[in-house]
């Protein structure tokens, strides 16, 4: 497939943050410091679109990105060395549930 275009759309850290829309989605998951963003940016052949850090933890909400206006890369904090709450640990389970 040919990357036409990709854009940022938001970032949400609840589901009301989500995007509503019918075209598919995407999902990257996985633990904290693997290059999920990473491997966003490769795919679409663009450096710094994902926001990527060498620090466990740095993506703490969901991020959609528009790719060819026709579906979504989406994002997900990572789990296992992020050095965050157990709570928060939990509630970025359910959000990728």
């Amino acid at each position: 497939m040919k990357i036409t275009s990709a854009d940022f759309v938001t970032s949400a850290f609840d589901p009301r943050g989500w995007v509503a829309d019918i075209r598919p989605e995407v999902s990257f998951l996985g633990r904290s410091n693997v290059g999920k963003s990473s491997l966003i940016n490769s795919l679409l052949l663009r450096k710094g679109l994902a926001r990527t850090s060498n620090t466990p933890g740095r993506t703490q909400s969901i991020n959609f990105f528009i790719i060819n206006n026709s579906f979504y890369f989406v994002d997900l904090p990572g789990y296992g060395y992020a050095k965050v709450s157990k709570s928060m640990r939990a509630e970025w389970g359910s959000l990728a549930e």
